[in-house]
């Protein structure tokens, strides 16, 4: 018999979130792989991802449920704070403010804009966590012998469970797997900053090893434990594919698609929008010939469809929905250009990375990634350019990476004009580093050490 692993996560297939794809594709090919996996994540009642179930249906997964009183004392906030909070989250304008540090003009997440109602979600996300835990105490207790427990952090479930692991369970070895950065620049408000930190500095000390989806985010690390740090990135797997059609969305409009969250506005495609109309101004590209497309929730779609509203273009963006996995992987590769958008900020240190744009790779489509915030080089930046997978825009080198934007932009719009369809060639060896196969022997390769 292999040797046993335990995952614990806040999302595991079928859950239908991004969140849900690193944890299971770890566990399916650790499996593939001889080991013996078991997991412990939050019982969701959200939509499943049929897609994701493949590979793993025959691993053991235990559940954890919040209780009826937590369920109770959450719907007694929200009903008193909803209604001050609804009006503050739709106003996005309210938002965009100087910050005293830079003297630039930014936009601020709902959390960080407004810290006092930020602070008390937060708080009240803390105890949403810690009942969650406190539900599988006797089981994280059980003498049940694993050689690893992997925590991967993206809700402080894992983190509780993990550390209360550890502690009833000194011989196995502990490896924290932050998907998620655990303080979050721009997300956090300064009242309650300090206890994500205090997370942090305990995971620094006591985990045996320490994995995260990008260097920025491994460079959180003190450096008197970096020699424990290992970059291991999000990727895509290819078995997703299988069966998935490439049908056109509209064989005579170049469609550009975004798929995912807008995080209340920070993530920001206006630059996209003021490039494509400025294109149609100069007759360079043609208004009835381009669409926008979106697949997410009703309010992300606002935000998506305001950014292209301040150039004319909201008439041109088409509503998709919340989408299956399946039905996303099939609107992706039925399109011409995919858009990633992201944030990054030198005061966080750098390493925010979109799970979409590994997504993305398994979709043969070229890819347009905006990168708001002052980070000069990003990874996301990085990724793109060694991957050849399409352009990538920094708004810290906006004079330059404008001009860029329109020209990829005109010559793709030219291509797709005379052939039909869009130029993409990408670097098939540095793609294959984000193959979740090769992900996984890299894990290993960590674990074995």
């Amino acid at each position: 018999m292999g040797q046993r692993v335990l995952l614990i996560c806040n999302y595991f297939a079928p859950d239908h979130a991004i969140a849900a794809v690193r944890t299971s594709k770890l566990a399916k090919y650790l499996k593939v792989n001889g080991y013996e996996v078991e997991v412990l994540a939050e019982k969701k009642d959200g939509g499943e991802d049929g897609l994701l179930k493949n590979g793993v249906e025959d691993i053991r997964v235990f559940y954890a449920e919040n209780s009826p009183f937590y369920m109770h004392f959450r719907g007694l906030y929200e009903k008193l704070i909803g209604p001050h909070k609804k009006k503050r989250f739709d106003n996005l304008e309210n938002r965009k403010r100087v910050n005293p540090k830079t003297g630039n003009v930014e936009f601020y997440t709902f959390e960080v804009a407004y810290p006092l109602i930020g602070s008390l979600d937060y708080i009240i996300g803390q105890l949403k966590q810690i009942d969650l835990f406190r539900s599988v105490r006797q089981l994280l207790r059980a003498e049940r012998h694993y050689d690893y427990v992997i925590t991967s952090y993206g809700d402080a479930f894992s983190y509780f469970a993990g550390r209360y692991f550890h502690k009833y369970h000194r011989d196995t070895k502990w490896i924290f797997d932050i998907r998620d950065a655990v303080y979050r620049y721009k997300f956090t408000p300064d009242y309650i900053g300090f206890i994500p930190k205090m997370y942090e500095r305990y995971i620094w000390k006591h985990a045996d090893c320490i994995t995260g989806i990008s260097k920025g985010i491994c460079k959180r690390v003190p450096r008197k434990y970096r020699g424990k740090v290992h970059c291991l990135t999000n990727g895509f797997d290819l078995a997703d594919m299988a069966g998935v059609s490439g049908d056109r969305i509209c064989a005579s409009e170049m469609t550009f698609t975004y798929t995912g969250s807008m995080y209340g506005g920070i993530r920001d495609l206006t630059v996209l929008y003021e490039a494509v109309r400025e294109l149609i101004r100069d007759g360079q590209m043609e208004e009835e010939r381009i669409s926008f497309h979106y697949a997410g929730n009703g309010p992300a779609f606002e935000i998506f469809k305001s950014q292209a509203a301040a150039f004319g273009l909201d008439d041109r963006c088409v509503m998709h929905g919340k989408l299956s996995r399946l039905d996303t992987l099939k609107l992706q590769q039925g399109s011409d250009i995919l858009l990633v958008a992201s944030y990054d900020y030198k005061e966080q240190e750098g390493g925010v990375i979109t799970g979409k744009v590994y997504e993305y790779m398994a979709a043969g489509r070229p890819v347009i990634s905006i990168m708001m915030g002052d980070i000069e080089h990003s990874e996301l930046t990085e990724i793109v350019e060694k991957t050849n997978i399409g352009m990538a825009y920094e708004a810290s080198s906006h004079e330059n990476d404008y001009v860029k934007l329109k020209e990829y932009i005109k010559k793709q719009y030219q291509t797709f004009v005379e052939t039909g369809q869009t130029k993409y060639e990408p670097n098939q060896k540095e793609l294959g580093r984000y193959d979740y196969r090769y992900l996984c022997k890299r894990l290993i390769k960590i674990m074995d050490q």
